[in-house]
C-alpha cells in the first residue's frame, strides 16, 4: 500500500489573515484565567484551536479532556452563544468552572448525541487513540474534529494520525512509576469484580493506561478514505532543530523578530504539537 499525504485543504488560509487572528488572540489570551497551565495547552496550541473555532463557528462543541479548564474558557469566549459539553473522567482538577458549560465524566463514545446540530464540532485533548476517536465521530455523524497533540513517529504518548500515516503503530513506553500505578488500578478492579455483585470491568480505564497499537497498513487507508479535509496548524515561530527533525510542518507564521511583541515566556511561544483539523466525509 502506497503512503500518500492526507488531503490538505482549509478555506481562506493565508499568512496575512493568520497574523491578524494571532494578535486578536493575544489580546484575549492575556486575560486567561489560568496563568500556569503546565500539563495543558500553551499559547501556540491554544491559538490553533482559537483559529479553527472562529472559522467553523459550530453551534455545539464537545470538549474531550478538560484538565484545569483553560480550553473550556477559550471555547466559551470565542463562541458565547454555542452549547458546550466538556468531558473528563476526573473533573476535580478544574480551576475554571462555568455555569454555561455542561460537564460530564462519561467517555465521549458513551454520550447521547441524538439530534445535535449539523455543524457540531468535537475537540480531543484526551490522549486516546485518534483513529478510534475518528471512527466514533463518523458513527455519531460529527464531521468537524480537532485534535491536539497530533505527534509524529518517535514522539508523544498516544497513537496519532501521523503514526497511522507512517504505518508505524505506537509502543507506549511506561515508566516504573506508571507501571506500579497501572498494576494497582488493575488489582483494585479485580478485587471489586470479585467482591461487588454489579461491578463492571472498565476497559476504558485499562486502555487509558496501556495505549499500544500494533503497526498496520489499514488504519491510514480507512481514515484517509473518510477524510474530506485535513489541516495541521503551523507553528507560530520556527521550531528548534531537534524538533524539526521529527516534525514536518507548514512554514511558521512569524519570524523570531516578532517575539518581542509578546509578553510571554518561550515555553509558551514555542509550544507546538500540530493541532489538526479534520473534516469527515458525510455519509450519503
Amino acid at each position: 500500500m502506497t503512503v500518500r499525504p492526507f488531503r490538505k485543504n482549509f478555506s481562506n488560509l493565508n499568512k496575512k489573515e493568520l497574523k491578524k487572528y494571532l494578535f486578536d488572540f493575544y489580546r484575549l489570551y492575556k486575560n486567561r484565567p489560568i496563568k500556569n497551565n503546565k500539563g495543558g495547552m500553551f499559547f501556540g496550541n491554544m491559538f490553533g484551536l482559537y483559529y479553527f473555532l472562529r472559522k467553523i463557528k459550530p453551534k455545539f462543541v464537545i470538549e474531550s479532556g478538560v484538565f484545569k479548564g483553560q480550553t473550556s474558557w477559550l471555547i466559551e469566549k470565542v463562541l458565547p452563544n454555542s452549547k458546550i459539553l466538556s468531558i473528563d473522567p476526573d473533573l476535580s482538577n478544574r480551576e475554571y468552572i462555568s455555569k454555561k458549560i455542561e460537564y460530564s465524566n462519561i467517555d465521549f463514545k458513551n454520550q447521547n448525541f441524538k439530534n445535535i446540530p449539523k455543524n457540531s464540532l468535537v475537540f480531543f485533548d484526551d490522549h486516546q487513540n485518534q483513529i478510534e476517536r475518528l471512527m466514533q465521530c463518523k458513527w455519531y455523524g460529527i464531521n468537524n474534529v480537532i485534535f491536539d497533540d497530533n505527534y509524529p513517529v518517535g514522539k508523544g504518548d498516544l497513537y496519532t494520525l501521523k503514526h497511522a500515516y507512517r504505518h508505524k503503530g505506537f509502543n507506549h513506553h511506561l515508566t516504573f512509576k506508571s507501571m506500579i500505578k497501572s498494576l494497582l488500578i488493575f488489582i483494585s478492579m479485580i478485587l471489586k469484580k470479585k467482591i461487588l455483585k454489579n461491578y463492571y470491568f472498565s476497559n476504558d480505564i485499562l486502555k487509558s493506561r496501556l495505549r499500544d497499537q500494533k503497526p498496520n497498513k489499514f488504519d491510514f487507508y480507512y481514515v484517509n478514505k473518510n477524510i474530506d479535509k485535513y489541516f495541521e496548524f503551523p507553528p507560530i515561530f520556527k521550531l528548534k532543530s531537534k524538533v524539526k527533525k521529527l516534525e514536518k510542518t507548514e512554514s511558521p507564521i512569524l519570524s523570531k523578530n516578532y517575539k518581542k511583541y509578546f509578553d510571554l515566556p518561550n515555553t509558551e511561544l514555542d509550544s507546538h504539537s500540530s493541532v489538526t483539523f479534520v473534516k469527515i466525509k458525510k455519509t450519503k
